[in-house]
């Protein structure tokens, strides 16, 4: 996906896209564990259960945050 940047792991592939980010936060707020600006790389999708996940990037409200679940690796 063009200007998304990939962060992976074992069950879930997270993608961001700066361009499209409007820093509503809901990440940081909702799943610091995952989403911490403060870290690097800053998302660690595999730093919380994949529902959370989910959950979390359901209510960003630009559509800068993305997954793919990874059923198959």
């Amino acid at each position: 996906m063009k200007d998304y940047k990939i962060y992976t792991s074992q069950d879930i592939d997270v993608y961001f896209n700066l361009k499209k980010c409007t820093h509503a936060a809901n990440c940081v707020k909702y799943l610091p564990s995952v989403f911490n600006v403060n870290r690097k790389p800053w998302v660690q999708p595999d730093a919380a259960l994949i529902e959370d996940v989910k959950r979390v990037i359901a209510t960003c409200p630009s559509g800068a945050l993305l997954y793919k679940e990874n059923k198959f690796k």
